[in-house]
């Protein structure tokens, strides 16, 4: 690793297990609030998942959560799934009425962020996925030119999460060592540098996908 290149600091499952029991909470009070009108399971996915959580210059480190959306929702039992801004706005509002302390929310382009502020800082991104009835969609900002700051939402093809993740598996361990350590651990390092504005930001998890499918295409040359 270049020695431009920031600090990488590991994460520990130790150190962030407050977050991961505060997000599993939120998950919980968030389902109950949300009950009559949306059913949805959860899974950690990510940084978290996939142990290459690392801190930033100033401590924080971030946890990745899918929120999936069932087919026991009254809202598809209704058909009023098409309405993606309607659902976020819903779940944004059900977040905001469980924050606690310094929390915070912010509504990113496809995730909610919650943002703890105290002496242990940390951000966990909540994503809204529907996978039924043949979809496998993941709701994405895309606000029009002519209404920049009017936001607005999609329906959005999910990245092959799960694929990378099945790839990632069946690695051999010395290669899942090397693809974390000298792979993703330092261009994760220098993604997480970047400002939240910059247009050429890649988020964790899109990074994961990136670089597993980049080693195992390029194993399969050599």
């Amino acid at each position: 690793m270049s020695t431009n290149n920031p600090i990488v600091k590991r994460v520990s499952k130790k150190k962030c297990s407050i977050a991961r029991q505060r997000a599993v909470k939120i998950i919980y009070d968030v389902q109950k609030l949300l009950e009559k009108k949306y059913v949805f399971s959860w899974r950690m996915v990510g940084s978290g998942a996939w142990g290459t959580m690392i801190e930033d210059k100033n401590g924080e480190y971030d946890l990745d959560y899918q929120l999936l959306l069932t087919c026991n929702s009254k809202a598809y039992k209704e058909n009023k799934l098409s309405d993606p801004t309607a659902i976020k706005n819903d779940f944004i509002s059900a977040f905001n009425r469980v924050l606690k302390g310094k929390e915070k929310i912010e509504n990113s382009t496809t995730a909610i962020t919650l943002i703890n502020e105290d002496e242990k800082p940390y951000h966990i991104d909540f994503v809204i996925i529907r996978l039924f009835p043949e979809n496998n969609e993941i709701i994405r900002r895309n606000n029009r030119k002519e209404t920049p700051f009017c936001n607005e939402f999609t329906w959005n093809q999910l990245p092959g999460w799960n694929e990378a993740y099945n790839r990632f598996r069946q690695l051999p361990i010395e290669e899942k060592r090397y693809l974390v350590d000298k792979v993703i651990i330092p261009k994760k390092a220098i993604e997480k540098a970047k400002s939240e504005n910059d247009p050429s930001k890649v988020s964790s998890s899109a990074l994961f996908v990136r670089e597993v499918n980049n080693f195992v295409c390029q194993s399969k040359k050599r």
